[in-house]
């Protein structure tokens, strides 16, 4: 005989999904792009902090509305060319890695945006892979690179920029260091965005 059938009507699984509390209701998210993003370390944050209920802002050094294209072919468009962010009404910025790091920090207003949030050490600012580049060229108010002195994990292949800038290069899933979150590879994503989250869910 057949076994019985587990479904349910429709109503009774929409109780489930209302059992679900995003965490980040109301929260907006800067994210960085650029072509040669790796694919899975825009996406997965993405998606992930959209799941809780963040609004995430994807901004870029092009027109708006331009085409992205990670390593692997993955498209996203972006909601906002970076010149006209309002920080304002940002709670977080992340960046992916890939080879697009190293082409946003030729950016001034990236480099700007970067310094100015990890200056101001109460957003979260979250980098993987090779974002860090961006945590070396981005500079405070003295001229030192951001990441001098704090603790960054990254992309074992650019551990020496990393040290050249200054700062402590440390071979963990996710390193927390006051507002900065750095992680290694796409396999570091659980970790990276349960640290972004709950950053951003504490008081």
């Amino acid at each position: 005989p057949r076994a019985p059938s587990t479904w349910a009507p429709y109503s009774a699984h929409t109780e489930k999904i209302k059992m679900f509390a995003p965490r980040l209701a109301g929260k907006r998210v800067l994210m960085f792009a650029d072509f040669q993003f790796e694919d899975a370390e825009l996406l997965f944050p993405k998606l992930r902090l959209e799941e809780e209920g963040a609004t995430v802002l994807v901004a870029g050094a092009h027109p708006k509305g331009t085409k992205y294209t990670g390593k692997y072919g993955y498209p996203v468009r972006s909601d906002v060319h970076v010149d006209d962010v309002d920080l304002a009404t940002i709670d977080a910025l992340v960046i992916p890695g890939g080879f697009a790091p190293d082409y946003m920090r030729r950016n001034k207003t990236m480099l700007g945006i970067v310094a100015q949030l990890v200056a101001e050490g109460r957003r979260p600012v979250a980098g993987i892979c090779h974002a860090p580049w961006m945590f070396c060229s981005a500079r405070d108010a003295t001229g030192a690179p951001v990441v001098r002195g704090k603790r960054c994990a990254a992309f074992f292949a650019i551990k020496d920029d990393v040290l050249n800038a200054g700062g402590i290069f440390v071979d963990d899933p996710v390193v927390v260091d006051g507002n900065l979150i750095t992680s290694r590879t796409p396999q570091d994503l659980v970790p990276f965005c349960h640290a972004i989250i709950s950053a951003m869910a504490d008081p």
